[in-house]
């Protein structure tokens, strides 16, 4: 799904961008672009940055991770149970 319709960024872009490190929707705009023409997707990429603090730091990091490896596939059994 795109986050911001204005530069065909979608919410798995958005969620790389704050894996790496982009802590406001600020941010957000100087890396990727997203919210810096009409702004009607501010509010959702606040909500993209809030959902991603409150999930624990090592499912953000799986998250991140471009294929599952050993240890991400015990980390994900150890976060199920």
């Amino acid at each position: 799904m795109y986050a911001c319709v204005c530069f065909c960024i979608t919410e798995e872009e958005i969620h790389d961008e704050i894996s790496a490190g982009a802590r406001t929707e600020e941010e957000l705009g100087e890396r990727c672009g997203a919210g810096t023409s009409c702004g009607t997707c501010v509010e959702r990429l606040g909500c993209l940055i809030e959902e991603a603090r409150s999930r624990p730091a090592v499912e953000q990091k799986l998250a991140a991770c471009p294929a599952v490896c050993e240890v991400a596939a015990r980390a994900n059994t150890a976060i199920a149970a």
